[in-house]
């Protein structure tokens, strides 16, 4: 099958570029996706809690607004209104489902994509659009004798709903977002919850609530909906232009965050001394990501809650060993073991001009100019690219919309120009990321340990800066930055 454009993924940033494509006139255009529906993590994220922790009011698209019943939304209700953003601009016919890429290589004579499914499908295209997610490759743990444990298992990307945890014995492992999710959901059902923490996280309270009924006729009304939007971006970036952030290690912001997340500490524990140490981080406050949650804390002073503050060492047929060496008899493990989020694109193969493997260029840790685009890899789009993540938490709708914008005006470029591809200028890539490079050592997360990181210790999932840095960099990169190609280049 051969189409203009092919697009890897049906998440909030595969919809925001279908969206824009129709928008253009592009109507010759395939959204693959390996589920079974769209929505991306929104879809395949549904253990028990599952919600966004930033306010709903920014979580949505600036052109379709949505009247959510809750301050911070559940999964359930996002997953909804992807369904209802799809539908409404025409992006069902554009769908197939059922179908993991495995590999998208780069003709270098015909100056095309060929990109191969699981199922042996493949797809010809002038420009790929990778819009897997940060988020999409679950980091499984290799504990050894984890194959002989005779319980359920299950990752919480995975969620078995099958599996009943009412009077079980649960072992949750991980303190991030997604176990501080599920620990206060499943604790009032289950026997009891072990929760295995390799080292704490910060936390702060979310404050989240439903809307009361006054409220919600608020939100109804459209217009309400995209002033609170635009008030609430414009305070943060306000924020963003008159301070160092609160990542960047030392500002004063820094210490007061960490000094308020401190107190949460002091507050929620003051009887629980022991708890009190084993919670609190020995690392700068937003060394890595920082857990919203109202109710996470007070779950670990249920009686039925017992915090393990040390890694796994290994599982048994009836349960899990710690690093000190005590057994703990549990019947289900959910592993809320995070994901691969430094390794980007590792669901499929990525060959560019000469053969070359996106992997191998990536050996020391992904990067791309302005997080879009790679030299050697022409009309190959990234979406939620390296170094893209942050900016001030403005959501991933925000990015999509305006890297979305990139490639459509790069289409338009090729069409207008009689070009055949757009690669990138290797220079301007190197001189991006070193720069960018270069500011993010100064952050919190240089120094601590978290999921930014490559193992080169290359930061290649954050963004430092504001929004309208971010806004100028996507508007100014791709005509400083990109070169045409026309076939008679490959003779």
């Amino acid at each position: 099958m051969r189409v203009r454009v092919l697009v890897i993924g049906a998440g909030i940033s595969g919809l925001a570029m279908g969206i824009r494509l129709r928008r253009a006139g592009i109507d010759d255009f395939v959204i693959l996706d390996a589920e079974d529906g769209l929505g991306g993590t929104w879809r395949v994220n549904t253990y028990p809690g599952a919600a966004v922790d930033i306010a709903s009011t920014i979580f949505q698209f600036g052109f379709r607004t949505h009247p959510w019943r809750r301050t911070h939304a559940n999964q359930d209700e996002v997953l909804d209104y992807l369904e209802q953003v799809a539908k409404e601009h025409g992006l069902e016919p554009h769908f197939v489902f059922g179908g993991r890429v495995t590999e998208a290589r780069w003709d270098d004579e015909g100056h095309g994509w060929t990109v191969t499914t699981a199922d042996g499908q493949t797809y010809r295209a002038d420009a790929v659009v990778s819009a897997v997610g940060l988020l999409s490759n679950p980091n499984d743990p290799t504990w050894p004798g984890i194959e002989t444990f005779r319980g359920p298992v299950m990752h919480t990307q995975r969620w078995r709903p099958e599996v009943d945890l009412t009077g079980q014995r649960v072992a949750v492992v991980g303190v991030g977002s997604s176990s501080a999710q599920v620990v206060p959901t499943i604790a009032p059902v289950a026997r009891s919850v072990h929760v295995f923490m390799r080292e704490p996280g910060w936390v702060l309270p979310k404050g989240d609530r439903a809307y009361d009924d006054a409220e919600f006729r608020q939100w109804s009304r459209p217009w309400y909906r995209r002033l609170v939007r635009g008030r609430e971006i414009m305070k943060k970036e306000w924020r963003n232009l008159t301070g160092r952030p609160s990542y960047h290690a030392g500002s004063k912001r820094n210490r007061a965050m960490e000094q308020l997340a401190r107190g949460y500490i002091d507050t929620t524990f003051a009887d629980r001394p022991h708890l009190r140490a084993a919670v609190t981080p020995t690392y700068p406050f937003e060394g890595k990501r920082v857990v919203l949650s109202s109710d996470y804390y007070p779950a670990l002073l249920r009686d039925n809650v017992h915090l393990v503050p040390r890694p796994v060492a290994s599982v048994t047929p009836s349960g899990i060993v710690d690093a000190a060496g005590s057994h703990h008899e549990v019947d289900v493990i959910v592993t809320a073991t995070g994901f691969t989020a430094s390794e980007y694109l590792a669901s499929y193969d990525v060959i560019g001009r000469g053969g070359r493997r996106l992997r191998e260029t990536w050996r020391d840790g992904a990067y791309a100019h302005a997080g879009m685009t790679v030299p050697g890899y022409p009309s190959f789009y990234l979406l939620f690219g390296p170094n893209t993540n942050g900016s001030g938490a403005v959501s991933v709708f925000w990015k999509a919309e305006m890297q979305a914008a990139w490639v459509v005006a790069d289409l338009k470029r090729m069409a207008c120009r009689g070009l055949s591809g757009v690669d990138t200028r290797a220079w301007a890539c190197a001189a991006y990321n070193a720069w960018m490079q270069r500011r993010l050592r100064r952050t919190v997360w240089a120094t601590s340990n978290n999921y930014f990181k490559h193992p080169s210790g290359r930061i290649v999932t954050q963004f430092d800066g504001s929004i309208t840095l971010q806004w100028l960099i996507l508007k100014l990169g791709r005509p400083l930055g990109t070169y045409g190609l026309r076939r008679e280049d490959s003779r």
